[in-house]
């Protein structure tokens, strides 16, 4: 693999230097040392047929590795990918014969194909010997399927036909082609540039992650094509996923700082903007302004990104950022700062429950903004960034922001949820429960199973931060510095007494108008399962991912059970319901004066299975 990427560094190196002399060079000049445009597009020919013959290399080498140590976890993928056709044998059937050989590799040489490949043989494919073996070969596989899509990748980079602009130059216009006229009807001139389509690329890496979802490097190629697009908020999501894994891609925490230093400076810069477009008035964008509802879910995942460049940045200088835009630094006290800093959590709260509400989120990404929180919390606790906030930013405090943030992220579905299941259903629910889940519950529920197994998860982490902030709160102000500095080290998570009751009257809502008995159970993953395979924060606790590596690597490539829509829903709620029974099952047995869901005996079934024990106090 380094052979590859090698030469393709040298390439991108050439090229860069190529088309930087002449752009420096002034025109109708001529060029000396060849520099000139003929020079720069026999380079990129060659490059291009270099990435192609890779290309081949790459494809036939993983099938090879498929057939060789019968890894046929990869069929599916790369029946998906192209490379196999669906009627392709599996198992010890998998050999190919010297004719398909033939015609696949192409000729022998020295008993060996263009490629340098020994023929295949008749032997069976020797297979892994233990999991840890199976493992290690999937991954191999995984990677190779990683630097298939950074060909495809450089090959849609570097191709500048039809229209596309060069590598570097998309913001550009491109000449018009002879005899053109633009789509306007005007007079031959600038194009716009064709858009690229990588979309060759994020299947390749799609299909990498699926196959071996502990690796976070598929996740961050795919957080590079979200850059191309210029999508900050899809960048967000794919860093977090490349970090929040076994296997983390290191690169992705930088990476990950950069997009966000981004998003804040050009938030920032807008801000100035609309401050003196409005006479100095400073007037944030509101998600339930009357904004058209595309550019309400931009201005909404604007504030998502910039909220998690503010923890990333550390709290006291989200402070100093959030009071210098609105020049009121030192008219304030330290206490009135501290107020200060939770507005803009505020604000995406607020935007995120009113386009839930209107059906404005589609559903992915109301899972995505729930994910991002839980991947910032698993972050922040379990990788530190090489260059920390600021020096008087405490990391327990950022920690409680967050923490704040992912419960009150959930509360914010649940109330939504408790007015659906309040709104009366059709005459014949009765018969048909599907009837009863309203279009906004439907989008909500693969985010409610997110939160709730992040819930079931943290569920000791949770009742820690809400006894804290409970003692904390309870405490004078600290008499000294000495125990200031004390008190800063504890987490202290706010609202959690408002989530439960939020969470009760929810699960109890939910548990009158879908009886458990009278709801299919969830045996195969559906869609969110197979996405969020490999997620640390939720431990493995979605449906089908708390199998043995063995058993489960490879099958998230895999299609997911075919059912009605209708009873895919239903199937949801069953789980979402089987999520309280763990969690009251939890009170019971951890012995905590906390015992809220047991207190609120509204759901006397969902309880008769859990042994009782008296509540501690």
């Amino acid at each position: 693999m380094q052979t590859s990427y090698a030469f393709i560094s040298i390439y991108k190196q050439r090229i860069t230097s190529l088309d930087r002399a002449l752009q420096s060079a002034p025109r109708h000049q001529p060029r000396q040392g060849g520099h000139g445009p003929v020079e720069y597009r026999k380079l990129m020919q060659r490059f291009r047929q270099f990435l192609a013959e890779e290309e081949k290399f790459w494809t036939q080498l993983v099938v090879r590795l498929r057939r060789s140590f019968g890894l046929d976890e990869a069929q599916s993928a790369f029946v998906a990918l192209g490379i196999l056709p669906p009627d392709e044998p599996t198992g010890t059937h998998a050999r190919e014969s010297p004719e398909q050989s033939h015609q696949r590799e192409g000729p022998t040489s020295n008993g060996r194909n263009q490629f340098q490949f020994p023929p295949e043989d008749s032997t069976p494919p020797a297979l892994p010997q233990s999991s840890a073996e199976r493992t290690g070969r999937l991954t191999i596989l995984s990677k190779a399927l990683v630097c298939l899509g950074d060909i495809a990748r450089y090959r849609e980079l570097y191709n500048e036909s039809g229209g596309r602009p060069k590598a570097g130059h998309e913001e550009a216009l491109v000449p018009a082609r002879k005899n053109a006229r633009n789509k306007r009807g005007g007079a031959p001139g600038m194009d716009i540039p064709r858009a690229r389509n990588y979309d060759k690329a994020q299947q390749c890496y799609e299909q990498a992650r699926l196959l071996v979802p502990d690796e976070g490097n598929p996740s961050h190629q795919l957080a590079i094509l979200s850059s191309y697009q210029k999508d900050l908020f899809g960048s967000l999501i794919h860093y977090y996923r490349a970090l929040c894994v076994l296997q983390p891609y290191d690169t992705a925490s930088e990476n990950l700082g950069t997009v966000l230093n981004k998003a804040l400076d050009q938030w920032k810069a807008r801000m100035r903007r609309e401050k003196e477009k409005n006479g100095g008035k400073l007037v944030e964008r509101d998600g339930a302004s009357t904004l058209a509802p595309r550019l309400r879910v931009e201005a909404f995942k604007e504030k998502v990104v910039v909220l998690h460049a503010l923890w990333r940045l550390g709290v006291d200088r989200c402070i100093f950022l959030l009071m210098e835009l609105a020049k009121r630094l030192l008219t304030f006290g330290m206490r009135r700062m501290e107020s200060t800093s939770p507005k803009h959590a505020e604000g995406v709260l607020k935007d995120f429950a009113s386009l839930v509400s209107e059906r404005a989120l589609p559903t992915d990404t109301i899972s995505k903004v729930i994910v991002l929180a839980e991947g910032a919390l698993w972050k922040h606790r379990t990788i530190r960034d090489s260059t920390p906030p600021v020096a008087n930013s405490s990391p327990i405090a950022i920690e409680s922001h967050i923490a704040t943030h992912v419960l009150a992220l959930y509360r914010v579905l649940l109330e939504i949820g408790i007015i659906e299941l309040a709104e009366s259903p059709p005459q014949d629910a009765a018969e048909d429960l599907a009837q009863r889940i309203t279009a906004t519950f439907r989008r909500m529920l693969p985010a409610l199973r997110i939160a709730g197994k992040w819930l079931q998860a943290n569920f000791k982490y949770v009742l820690q931060g809400h006894q804290s902030g409970v003692t904390k709160a309870k405490e004078d102000v600290p008499p000294n510095k000495k125990e200031k500095r004390k008190s800063a080290t504890i987490l202290a998570i706010a609202g959690v007494s408002l989530f439960w009751e939020s969470y009760a009257q929810f699960t109890s809502a939910l548990y009158r108008s879908f009886p458990e008995g009278k709801l299919p159970a969830l045996t195969s993953p559906l869609e969110e399962d197979v996405d969020m395979r490999g997620f640390l924060p939720l431990k493995k606790l979605m449906v089908g991912e708390g199998r043995g590596d063995a058993e489960s690597k490879g099958e998230g490539n895999k299609a997911v059970a075919q059912v009605h829509p209708n009873e895919e829903q239903l199937m949801r709620i069953s789980d979402l319901l089987e999520d309280v029974k763990v969690l009251i099952e939890f009170e019971v047995h951890i012995h905590t004066s906390f015992a809220f869901l047991r207190s609120h005996n509204s759901l006397p079934e969902l309880t008769s299975g859990v042994a009782q024990e008296p509540l501690c106090g």
